[in-house]
């Protein structure tokens, strides 16, 4: 999905964890309801399934990407990534409330109720954002930067390839905890272009980050007006957008990749052909 964000003021959450909280609440909703109503009061049942369905959400994330995990074990026991495996946690949530209505069949109803409605918030708000996504077809935007050395360098002139663009800033720790991940990256995989743009600061300031950091980096830019953030609605950094080869924006990462949260994402550029080539600042 390409614009995976939802913003209100100063705050931005992932489209993923706004749907999520609206289907909790539809489902503690319908309970409450069915509850006034005479039925089997579920919400710590329905609470109980949450944690689990999460948990195997998880894991089953963690085990696809163990290669990614390896590394630093540890990594796996921080959520922040975003990595989660929604199948996973849907078949958890299935067989659980199965579980539970063989064991208490006062629960069939409102508990099968409640998780219908919250379902079906939750999916229906998924695919109609995953439509709305594939009508608008978010291009590379139509902007030029300056890289370390006050050279302009336009951002379509990286379509071609797949391409991740990182909104990032040296005061921001989640950004300077994930600098080297997409570095390494950049390194590795050269099937894929990786841009590194600045917000807000001045070549002097990155490039004094950069040395005592002993980082180095392609394609590092400076964007001290934060067009891009503003162009791409971008309110919280670490942002990272993935571009397929046809420079046509699909999926928008908010926080720090991991490792193996960035191979997930880059899966959707590599995967298969580009969603529309551009030419000439149009998407066709």
């Amino acid at each position: 999905m390409a614009a995976p964000v939802v913003s209100i003021g100063p705050l931005a959450w992932s489209l993923g964890t706004v749907l999520l909280v609206a289907g909790v609440f539809v489902a503690l909703a319908v309970a409450s309801f069915l509850h006034r109503r005479g039925q089997a009061r579920v919400e710590p049942a329905l609470w109980a399934l949450l944690v689990l369905s999460l948990l195997v959400a998880r894991i089953a994330f963690v085990v696809r990407w163990w290669p990614q995990y390896a590394a630093s074990p540890l990594s796996m026991l921080d959520p922040r990534d975003g990595g989660f495996s929604p199948l996973a946690g849907v078949v958890a949530l299935g067989l659980g409330m199965l579980g539970l209505i063989w064991r208490r069949p006062m629960l069939r109803l409102p508990l099968t109720a409640s998780l219908a409605g919250g379902l079906l918030v939750w999916g229906f708000g998924l695919l109609v954002a995953d439509r709305l996504d594939a009508a608008m077809h978010t291009p590379l935007p139509a902007l030029t930067l300056r890289d370390l050395d006050d050279r302009p360098v336009d951002l379509r002139a990286f379509a071609g390839k797949p391409v991740v663009v990182n909104l990032w800033a040296t005061w921001c720790p989640p950004c300077r905890r994930e600098l080297p991940v997409l570095i390494r990256a950049q390194q590795a995989d050269r099937q894929v272009q990786f841009v590194f743009v600045d917000q807000g600061e001045s070549a002097a300031e990155v490039r004094a980050y950069l040395a005592a950091s002993g980082l180095r980096a392609d394609h590092m830019l400076v964007d001290q007006a934060q067009s891009l953030a503003q162009q791409m609605n971008a309110r919280v950094f670490p942002t990272t957008l993935f571009f397929d080869a046809g420079g046509v924006l699909r999926s928008m990462h908010v926080g720090a990749l991991s490792p193996a949260t960035l191979a997930a994402e880059m899966r959707l550029i590599l995967s298969g052909a580009p969603s529309a080539p551009i030419h000439a600042g149009v998407t066709r």
